[in-house]
Parts: C-alpha cells; sequence; structure tokens
C-alpha cells in the first residue's frame, strides 16, 4: 500500500545571530532552533549558519495550503513583531512536500500572498515525487 502524501510548512530565519535574541524579540517559542558552531546530532558536523524556526501545528497529512495558513495564523498573533523581524533577519517561508500518490497541486489565494507579502517574506519550495517503479499502484 501507498503512503499517503505528507507535507508541511514552516517560518524560518537563517544567518549568524543568537536565536535567543529572536525567542526575546518575537516572544514565542521556536518549533526548532540552532546556533551557528552547534553540532548537528544526525550528521555530527558543525552548523554553518544559526536558525529559528515556527513549524505548522498540523498533521502532515493535511493539503500544503493548510499549513501555510497555521504558519501565517501563527505569526499573526505577534504580526508587528514577525514583520519587523522578516524586514530585519530575512524571513522565508518553507514549504515541503513528499509526494507518494500525486502532486495535487498548488494554489495561492489572493489573500494569503498579500499575507506572505505583508511579512516581505521569501519562499522556498521543497518538493519530492517518490514515484517507484515497483510500488504496486504504478
Amino acid at each position: 500500500m501507498t503512503k499517503p502524501n505528507q507535507t508541511y510548512a514552516y517560518f524560518t530565519i537563517t544567518g549568524d545571530f543568537d536565536p535567543i535574541e529572536i525567542s526575546r524579540l518575537s516572544g514565542v517559542t521556536p518549533t526548532e532552533c540552532w546556533l551557528k558552531g552547534d553540532t548537528n546530532p544526525r550528521t555530527h558536523i558543525e552548523r554553518k549558519f544559526s536558525r529559528w524556526s515556527l513549524y505548522s501545528r498540523l498533521e502532515h497529512t493535511r493539503e500544503l495550503e493548510a499549513h501555510i495558513a497555521d504558519v501565517i495564523e501563527q505569526l499573526g498573533e505577534r504580526k508587528d513583531k514577525f514583520v519587523d523581524l522578516s524586514a530585519r533577519f530575512g524571513g522565508q517561508l518553507q514549504l515541503v512536500g513528499y509526494f507518494n500518490t500525486d502532486y495535487p497541486g498548488l494554489h495561492f489565494e489572493r489573500r494569503l500572498i498579500e499575507s506572505i507579502a505583508e511579512y516581505s517574506l521569501s519562499l522556498d519550495f521543497d518538493f519530492y515525487f517518490l514515484y517507484s517503479d515497483t510500488r504496486e499502484d504504478s
């Protein structure tokens, strides 16, 4: 049986900073963060940059548009702070999809595009189509 598609989204800032400072300025605890120079526990390699990220709270089987809306909703709880942080540190909206069955497409309503622009976010898409000739449904 084929796994369902898995998607998620998150707001992130990367660069040369202390993630504790981003948490202090935003008043939000990140979902994930690390400091430049920390050792990556998976690879045991020193991290080349700091990162502060706030992930969608939804199940990974939900559609990607819902994940994006959830991240924007979280940013909206402290909108002025995240508008400032994004402008100062280069905020990014990261979209991730592991497509096991099909690619469902991606549609941005006008309001969503306006929200992304309000935060001056860049967008990064990491999409993976995990098709295999050996699967039962091929």
